[in-house]
């Protein structure tokens, strides 16, 4: 299940539930979605891309609560549009959150889930450590969280409600407004084939993990049926670390039941690969087997991928303890409004 914590407050909330819709943004974001990469390009501490590279990780069918601050968790949501850009207000939620995606309402639980009940249980906490270390950094507009925070959220709104009742007469379809769909136009956001910014390396990854007919993401993360979760920007630390892409890969081929057989866990460089940037993918992925895998490390798979790699970061892998085998290494180039991978010590 991929599942996802749009935020909202006690303003915003109502609006986003009785209009089919989720909105992000911040204070000052352009009205036209060029001008929102156009100023990220300029200054690259503006929050846009970060936003907008969240918000291109979701998909239709994917799974939505709403956080309403100081209250708790509502659902039960479906995302049932590509993201999109409309600074149209709607109501409360005005043209500062133009980012947005349509939903419907499955199932509507009256009563939200409180936070304080995700860790009400070690059993809980173990399972919704993605929320916990989010909360920690500071929650973003668009949470993705691992499936076993879903399985807790579910489970609480069914123990709080006992069942879900008739959806709000008030709840109707998004309006139509200036929609424009959201995409990276990667072919001008490169210079002699290396991103202008590495949110821009992310946001194209993020985009395309999923994408049955890209070859070059099929070698590096395997058949698309196996994807079971992915995520960017994953939180893992109470400091700001992060792991830049993590995915979940399983199948039911040979057991018959959903096996998780494998994690992913990418590094991303927009330039070159230092051997600092080769322990951090090793720190991850040991992070990740102890966590995750429970202790199961062969399950892991590191992946290192840059414009270009420094001696230092190859001699690195080389010697690593996880082995050149082991660590997989890609150089990324951007052509004809495409990015190919190569991989390298292969």
């Amino acid at each position: 299940m991929r599942a996802h914590v749009f935020i909202t407050n006690s303003d915003t909330f109502p609006v986003v539930r009785d209009n089919g819709f989720w909105g992000g943004g911040i204070k000052g974001i352009p009205s036209r979605y060029e001008d929102t990469i156009k100023e990220n390009l300029i200054d690259g501490r503006k929050p846009y891309l970060k936003m907008i590279v969240d918000i291109l990780g979701t998909r239709i069918g994917d799974v939505v609560f709403f956080y309403e601050r100081q209250v708790g968790f509502h659902g039960i949501y479906k995302i049932v549009s590509k993201p999109f850009f409309d600074p149209t207000p709607v109501g409360s939620v005005g043209s500062n959150w133009p980012l947005r995606v349509k939903l419907e309402c499955i199932n509507y639980f009256p009563l939200p889930v409180p936070e304080n009940l995700l860790f009400s249980s070690k059993e809980y906490e173990s399972m919704c450590w993605s929320w916990f270390y989010r909360k920690i950094q500071g929650a973003r507009g668009v949470n993705t969280i691992n499936p076993e925070t879903a399985q807790v959220l579910i489970e609480l709104l069914v123990k709080l409600n006992g069942n879900a009742i008739n959806k709000p007469k008030s709840m109707r379809n998004y309006p139509n407004g200036d929609v424009r769909e959201i995409n990276l136009p990667i072919g001008r956001l490169n210079e002699n084939g290396k991103v202008l910014l590495e949110d821009i390396l992310r946001g194209w990854l993020i985009s395309n993990i999923d994408n049955p007919n890209h070859e070059d993401m099929r070698k590096i993360f395997g058949p698309v049926e196996d994807i079971e979760w992915f995520a960017n920007n994953i939180p893992y630390h109470v400091t700001r670390k992060n792991i830049d892409v993590l995915v979940y890969h399983k199948n039911t081929r040979y057991t018959g039941y959903p096996l998780r057989y494998k994690y992913t866990v990418v590094e991303l460089k927009k330039g070159k690969a230092e051997a600092k940037d080769v322990s951090q993918v090793i720190e991850y992925s040991k992070w990740v087997g102890g966590r995750l895998a429970a202790g199961e490390f062969e399950m892991v798979q590191p992946v290192l991928i840059a414009f270009d790699f420094e001696d230092s970061a190859i001699v690195k892998v080389k010697n690593s303890e996880l082995s050149k085998e082991k660590i997989k290494c890609y150089r990324y180039k951007v052509a004809d409004n495409n990015i190919k991978f190569e991989e390298i010590l292969n």
